[in-house]
């Protein structure tokens, strides 16, 4: 028996999907499995998608997570591989949300404020508090995974709805930075926030772009940097004339957030990404995340 035909006889009774017909499914399975065999084992296991080279059945059982509408050419020649590699990170994203709703009691979804936006920005005062947030999340019925971007993948975190309800918040770690982390996290809660009830397809954030956002990502952009500081002392703060470390570490202290959220909004607004660079990599958010 081929190893397609035993992954397939391994996923067949867990399939939820009825739409389509057996055959078509396996087809798109044997697409999929050509896909990800071009992905390499180490990078994964490093990122721990994989616990061995050797073992790759983690990766098969996100095939059933992956949205039907868009596999028939999502891994046939697709000339954008980087939306197939979002497609399979989303999935396993949904996996894990999917299991986290089963086995602990999340409460139903029922809102989530600018003030709660807030609250949550002052916690990064403290580089720690990012163990603690799947925790935080969970009382507001949100939940947050932490699943390694795979190598190639232009994405750094994802809002999407479970068929229970329940918003999840996917995080990529594509950037071990706390500035990027936590502007991330305030740009996907800020689309809960704003628009809750319209998010009927995943939403992806990728930090690094500005250009041609569409008005909702224009939108969250704009509240998480609310979020962080206050938008009129922003116009004139210290830091934007004195640009010293010590200016940024004063006005962040003044807006209670850790100061590489300042140094980062900072970095963007002006163009200079040399400045700060000891504020900026000070602590290594995946270090903190995965830290026994």
């Amino acid at each position: 028996m081929s190893t397609y035909d035993e992954g397939w006889s391994d996923f067949m009774h867990t399939t939820r999907t009825s739409e389509i017909s057996a055959q078509e499914l396996f087809e798109r399975y044997r697409e999929f499995q050509g896909f990800i065999a071009g992905l390499s084992r180490k990078d994964l296991v490093t990122r721990h998608w994989l616990k061995t080279v050797d073992d790759d059945s983690p990766l098969a059982t996100v095939f059933f997570d992956l949205p039907l509408s868009k596999q028939p050419t999502l891994f046939r020649k697709s000339a954008n591989a980087d939306e197939n590699l979002l497609a399979i990170w989303q999935a396993r994203a949904r996996t894990e949300a999917e299991y986290r709703c089963l086995a602990e009691d999340y409460p139903a979804f029922m809102g989530l404020t600018k003030e709660n936006l807030r609250e949550l920005a002052l916690l990064s005062v403290d580089p720690q508090a990012v163990r603690q947030l799947p925790s935080i999340l969970a009382e507001f019925g949100i939940i947050l995974v932490y699943v390694y971007a795979l190598p190639g993948m232009s994405a750094d975190g994802a809002v999407f709805h479970l068929s229970t309800g329940h918003p999840v918040i996917a995080m990529s770690l594509r950037f071990p930075r706390l500035d990027y982390f936590w502007f991330t996290l305030l740009h996907e809660l800020a689309h809960l926030v704003l628009h809750a009830d319209r998010l009927k397809e995943p939403v992806f954030f990728d930090v690094e772009i500005s250009e041609e956002m569409d008005r909702a990502e224009r939108a969250a952009n704009r509240l998480a940097k609310d979020t962080m500081v206050d938008r009129e002392s922003w116009r004139s703060c210290a830091p934007k004339y004195d640009t010293s470390d010590r200016a940024v570490h004063a006005y962040a202290a003044e807006q209670g957030v850790h100061p590489s959220l300042i140094a980062g909004l900072l970095r963007k607004e002006s163009g200079n990404y040399a400045r700060y660079s000891k504020i900026i990599n000070e602590h290594d958010v995946r270090k903190i995340i995965f830290q026994p």
